[in-house]
């Protein structure tokens, strides 16, 4: 394209005093106008390309990213059935199940946005899986891990909110 444009320039320093010259100026002038377009559409399909290479990553690592948020609260909620736990557990529970289901078996669209958004919850119901088995396992700081997995269960359910308002 750059010797195209340098021909172009060249060839219009001084005003052309033959039809052939003009001509050939206008072929020039053309064949960079193709030049551009193909390179554009050459530009535009490795994005697809890439866009499409990071959807297919995320959507295989958030199936095993959601295993976390969906095995913990339903193991939870066999020990709240048995009566192990409070029923109060339940409002942690099934937000976060949800969620897992969500990230994991939801649909990926194939927007940049959405797919780092999908990756940012994936991280946050995992991060809060871990937190609710630090909760629910009896230490001193259990308090404030119950505290730290309901931030958690809110911040999963804002992500996945906020990427289901992305266009």
């Amino acid at each position: 394209m750059g010797r195209l444009k340098q021909d172009l320039r060249d060839g219009l320093v001084t005003p052309p005093g033959d039809v052939e010259v003009m001509d050939e100026l206008v072929a020039t002038a053309h064949r960079l106008l193709d030049a551009e377009l193909a390179y554009d559409e050459a530009k535009h399909r490795l994005a697809n390309a890439e866009l499409e290479s990071r959807h297919a990553a995320t959507q295989r690592a958030v199936v095993y990213f959601a295993a976390a948020p969906v095995l913990v609260p339903l193991v939870a909620a066999a020990l709240v059935l048995f009566e192990v736990l409070s029923p109060l557990w339940l409002f942690a529970l099934v937000p976060l199940f949800a969620a897992g289901l969500w990230i994991g078996f939801g649909p990926v669209r194939r927007v940049g946005d959405v797919i780092r958004e999908r990756t940012r919850a994936a991280w946050a119901g995992s991060v809060t899986a871990v937190l609710l088995v630090m909760a629910l396992v009896p230490w001193a700081g259990s308090v404030v891990c119950t505290i730290l997995t309901a931030l958690g269960v809110a911040a999963t359910g804002a992500v996945l909110w906020r990427e289901s308002r992305i266009p």
